[in-house]
């Protein structure tokens, strides 16, 4: 399974209509999770969106951001991209901090042939649950 592992630095006071971008090509199609990690102080205030073009990918609406104080949030994912070599945008800010942060990004990622065995094992699965 390729991760992705990027860090990406927010600087002290960064505006939320100005905030850092950082560019992740992913080689894989097939998105099986993703984390975003938050050091210790940066206290709820520092904000991450990860978008896919002009869409906003997590978290769902763009008026919305990930937020957090040490601690990293993950979840599932069963996201398909169009093609190999696409680009997802990590944006943060940092309105009204005073210091610098770091924030933590991993994606995870499937080979097409390992992608489709996943999801006939979970189709699989399901039925099994209907089933019973």
């Amino acid at each position: 399974m390729p991760i992705y592992a990027e860090t990406i630095l927010v600087p002290a006071n960064t505006p939320e209509d100005n905030p850092v971008k950082l560019d992740i090509q992913i080689k894989e199609q097939f998105i099986t999770r993703m984390e975003v990690g938050f050091e210790d102080g940066c206290a709820w205030m520092v904000k991450v969106q990860i978008r896919y073009g002009i869409k906003v990918f997590f978290p769902m609406r763009k008026e919305t951001w990930l937020v957090g104080n040490d601690e990293t949030v993950g979840w599932e994912e069963r996201f398909t991209m169009p093609a190999p070599n696409e680009v997802l945008t990590v944006y943060a800010c940092s309105p009204g901090t005073k210091y610098d942060h770091n924030v933590f990004i991993r994606i995870m990622t499937l080979p097409k042939g390992f992608y489709f065995l996943e999801s006939l094992l979970d189709k699989l699965y399901r039925l099994f649950e209907r089933i019973i």
